[in-house]
C-alpha cells in the first residue's frame, strides 16, 4: 500500500472498530483536547492507548470549539461512558470560572486569548473527577503496552514524556526571579503526561505569568503564545517532585524511527506530523491492530 492510501483511506477504518467502554477502572482518568481537523487522529490515539493499556479508566474529551454534533456522537458511540466537554459549556462552567476569578492573568489567558492549549492546563483539572489525570495529545500512537504509564497512573506518581529539544518559554533564571526554588526538569514534552489533580496550582501559574510579563513588557499582549502551556505544565511536574520522565528511546517523538521497542510515538508539528499516517498507521496495520479492535 502507498502513502496516499494510509493518508486518505486507511485512517477512516477506525470508525468501523468496536466501542471501548470507559470508566470501569477508577483512581485515574484520561483527558484529551482535540479539534474537528484532528478527530480521526484522536480516535487512533485513544483506541491504540486503551487497547494496549488493558484497563478502562474514564475518558474526558475536551472540545477546542470546532467539534461538530457528529463528532460528539461518534465519541459517545465509540467510547461509551466518556464525558465530552463542549467548548461553549466549558466557558460558562462555575468550576472553571471560580478557580480563576482572583487570578487575572490566568483568567485572561484562558478566556480572552485565542490559545486552545491553555485548556490542558486549566480545564483538565477543573473537569476531572478522579485524583490523577493522564493527558494525551491527538497526534500520538501506541504500539505496545505502556507499562510505565500504567504503573504511574495506578500509584498516582507524576510522569511526563521527554522531548528532543528544549521547548520552553522561559528558563531557571525566571523561576528564581519569581521566588521559586525548584529545579525545572529539562526537555519535557506534554503530549503525554500524568499529574495529580492537586499539582495544578493556578496560583503558581499566576506568579510565573506575572514574572513573564515583567521580564518582557513588550510581550504583555502576547505572553500566551509559543510553548507557554508546555512550560507551565513542566513547572508543575518539576515542583511536584518524585516524578518519572519517560524514556525517549521508547516513548518517542518527532521523526525517530519506530522499532520493536517503541511504545508510543508523538508526531509533532515540526514536519513529522504527516508520518502519523504513512509511518504510524502503517506500523499498526502491519501488526494487525485494526483486526484486533474490530
Amino acid at each position: 500500500m502507498n502513502n496516499r492510501y494510509y493518508a486518505e483511506v486507511f485512517p477512516l477504518a477506525i470508525y468501523d472498530s468496536r466501542p471501548i467502554p470507559c470508566g470501569d477502572t477508577r483512581g485515574y482518568e484520561v483527558h484529551i483536547l482535540t479539534c474537528e481537523r484532528d478527530r480521526t487522529m484522536a480516535f487512533w490515539a485513544m483506541k491504540s492507548f486503551y487497547y494496549y493499556l488493558g484497563e478502562r479508566p474514564p475518558l474526558v474529551v475536551h472540545d477546542d470549539g470546532s467539534l461538530t454534533q457528529e463528532s460528539f456522537r461518534l465519541f459517545h458511540d465509540h467510547f461509551p461512558g466518556c464525558t465530552v466537554v463542549r467548548a461553549d459549556r466549558a466557558e460558562e462552567d462555575s468550576r472553571l470560572r471560580e478557580s480563576l476569578k482572583s487570578l487575572p492573568l490566568c483568567e485572561l489567558w484562558r478566556f480572552r486569548c485565542d490559545f486552545q492549549l491553555a485548556k490542558k492546563l486549566f480545564d483538565f483539572p477543573c473537569f476531572a473527577t478522579e485524583p490523577f489525570i493522564v493527558g494525551i495529545d491527538s497526534d500520538i500512537l501506541f504500539f505496545r503496552k505502556p507499562l510505565e504509564v500504567l504503573e504511574c497512573a495506578s500509584a498516582s506518581v507524576p510522569f511526563m514524556a521527554s522531548d528532543y529539544q528544549e521547548a520552553y518559554e522561559f528558563d531557571a533564571a525566571l523561576l528564581q526571579r519569581a521566588g521559586q526554588d525548584f529545579a525545572l526538569v529539562p526537555r519535557l514534552n506534554t503530549g503525554l503526561f500524568g499529574l495529580r489533580g492537586e499539582a495544578f496550582d493556578f496560583t503558581l501559574v499566576e506568579t510565573l505569568l506575572e514574572a513573564c510579563v515583567d521580564a518582557s513588557p513588550a510581550r504583555r499582549f502576547e505572553f500566551w503564545k509559543g510553548w507557554l502551556e508546555q512550560t507551565m505544565l513542566a513547572c508543575l511536574f518539576s515542583r511536584s517532585g518524585g516524578g518519572r520522565v519517560l524514556d525517549l528511546s521508547r516513548y518517542q517523538i518527532s521523526s525517530m524511527l519506530i522499532s520493536d521497542q517503541t511504545i508510543s510515538q508523538h508526531f509533532v508539528n515540526d514536519g513529522s506530523r504527516s508520518a502519523f499516517c504513512h509511518w504510524g498507521l502503517r506500523k499498526l496495520d502491519e501488526a494487525g491492530f485494526l483486526e484486533a479492535v474490530s
